[in-house]
């Protein structure tokens, strides 16, 4: 009897094995896909994929990477080395053109994790134009692929005049999130095309956020409509901050721009805001900005706005807007009087004291009183941060010299 049970048993497992087709272990498609996105190798890849490409019941994967793998092949140089420039151009242009919506979103899904890739792969879609900007739009007006969302704003920017009608559209819809539509406004700026200006100019009739219409404004004038100036300039003053941060970063673009109003700016407890006055004091350079400027590299503000200021600082010491300041006396008094309780904020300080207009102004207090001394003392006796120690006697030996 026992028999008679376990000889169907084994039928039943030998026809159970038998009939899983499943593919176990590596495949074409992961292998090249692989090569690809992990050791940048286009010319391997794309032998794998083509062959993928035909197998898979499923052609969207392999077909997206393929378009992912001569964009690179070819920017990299790694089809001219292999002798395959002229086919993989051809297969790259045929293979754009045949894109389809679901194998852009396969894309944008492989591409969304940074890699050897990424770059190439997303230039790829900025040249099949507008199919692609369509689907850009959307995907930032519904948060997807939140990690490259700085990437597919510049790409719609790269595609240019043709990425203009699906921004309008979405931007002028009011389920779009407000951060959104406002970047979406200020890509137009950025690409130039005047065929936006009706549009915008309907758009701004309309019932809408203060922020949105500023970043409106500021488009508007980038394109030409510089009656706009007056208003934005008030925009830096608004209680909305929102409106301020618009305002704000429109002033680098703006022409002849009252210094006065930049200067003011600097106060402004916002670090986005501030960033965006920086910016734009590097354009419009002002000599009053000078020590509103040292004030912010020891305040509040976010590491980045101070490092833009230090830029800025930098620019303004290069053309020579910081002499007669004094401005080397009052950084290293802050030092030694440790009104500078951040270490980072010192470190940025003495980096900044290295530049040779800092330098020279270090040189001549030397020899006038005992300044270069009391920073000595300074460093050996009070300073407890390595790297700022580090950097003060590497400053101290150039006043030296």
């Amino acid at each position: 009897m026992k028999n008679f049970i376990i000889i169907p048993l084994i039928i039943v497992l030998f026809v159970s094995f038998g009939c899983n087709t499943e593919r176990k272990g590596p495949t074409h498609l992961s292998v090249g896909k692989d090569r690809l996105i992990n050791s940048g190798l286009a010319f391997e890849a794309v032998k794998l994929l083509k062959k993928a490409e035909q197998e898979e019941a499923n052609k969207v994967e392999p077909r997206a990477l393929l378009v992912i793998a001569y964009s690179h092949g070819l920017a990299t140089g790694d089809a001219r080395q292999q002798g395959v420039e002229a086919e993989f151009k051809n297969q790259k242009a045929k293979r754009i053109r045949e894109l389809t919506e679901a194998e852009m979103r396969k894309m944008l899904e492989i591409l969304k994790t940074p890699s050897r890739v990424q770059k190439n792969g997303l230039q790829a879609l900025v040249e099949k134009g507008p199919d692609a900007a369509v689907l850009l739009v959307d995907s930032l007006a519904k948060g997807r692929y939140p990690k490259i969302h700085t990437h597919l704003y510049e790409m719609l920017g790269d595609i240019g005049s043709k990425s203009i009608e699906p921004i309008l559209k979405q931007a002028a819809d009011v389920t779009t999130p407000l951060t959104v539509r406002i970047k979406l406004i200020r890509v137009i700026g950025d690409i130039g095309d005047k065929k936006a200006v009706e549009p915008l100019k309907v758009l701004h009739k309309e019932d809408m956020d203060a922020a949105l219409k500023m970043q409106i404004n500021t488009t508007l004038y980038r394109l030409g409509e510089v009656n706009y100036k007056t208003v934005i300039l008030k925009g830096v003053r608004s209680e909305d901050v929102a409106v301020r941060r618009a305002a704000a970063k429109a002033m680098v673009n703006l022409s002849n721009v009252p210094t006065k109003t930049l200067v003011t700016g600097l106060q402004d407890s916002d670090s986005d805001v501030v960033t965006d006055i920086v910016v734009a004091l590097k354009r419009h350079k002002s000599k009053d900005a000078v020590n509103p400027l040292v004030d912010i590299l020891t305040s509040d503000h976010s590491e980045a706005t101070k490092s833009v200021v230090l830029n800025t600082l930098t620019v303004y010491a290069d053309e020579g807007i910081t002499k007669g300041l004094k401005l080397a006396r009052r950084i290293s008094r802050m030092l030694i009087d440790q009104k500078v309780s951040d270490a980072n904020d010192r470190l940025r300080l003495v980096k900044f004291l290295k530049h040779p207009a800092m330098l020279k102004q270090l040189k001549i207090a030397k020899l006038s009183d005992d300044l270069g001394y009391e920073l000595y003392q300074y460093a050996r006796t009070v300073e407890s941060n390595d790297f700022v120690k580090t950097a003060l006697n590497e400053l101290l030996d150039r006043v030296e010299k």
